[in-house]
């Protein structure tokens, strides 16, 4: 089961204005983290320890990226990010986040973004992988 919740940290943040309103946002739903782990433990549910990059969907660049994972608390954690190719087919579809999916795809892809990965210790896993 997906956990929604992000830390709310603002490294990366206080640069980009146009992400302080979702930041807000997600600040007041983060009410909720305690009752929602509360209601897994109690169905023994297994999921991770919360998600990040929520807050800078459609946002993404590598400087921020670079921050999301060098912020990154312990623990097992859902990136959340949409990868893709902004063809046809998504062109028709309702979202805002049709211009943002290429982007996404070329930082993640980047070895820079590997690199980061390792020298911060984050090994990439799937929902397969936990326990």
């Amino acid at each position: 089961m997906r956990n929604p919740f992000e830390p709310l940290r603002l490294a990366g943040l206080l640069q980009r204005p146009r992400l302080w309103k979702r930041w807000i946002e997600f600040r007041t739903l983060s009410t909720f983290a305690r009752s929602f782990s509360d209601m897994v433990k109690n169905a023994a549910m297994i999921t991770t320890d919360g998600t990040i990059g929520m807050v800078a969907t459609g946002a993404w660049n590598q400087e921020l990226f670079q921050s999301l994972i060098e912020n990154l608390p312990d623990g097992t954690w859902e990136l959340v990010c949409h990868p893709g190719y902004n063809d046809s087919e998504l062109q028709r579809l309702p979202t805002r986040l049709q211009k943002s999916r290429e982007n996404e795809l070329a930082i993640l892809t980047a070895p820079a973004s590997r690199e980061l990965l390792e020298r911060n210790r984050i090994e990439l896993i799937s929902y397969r992988d936990l326990d």
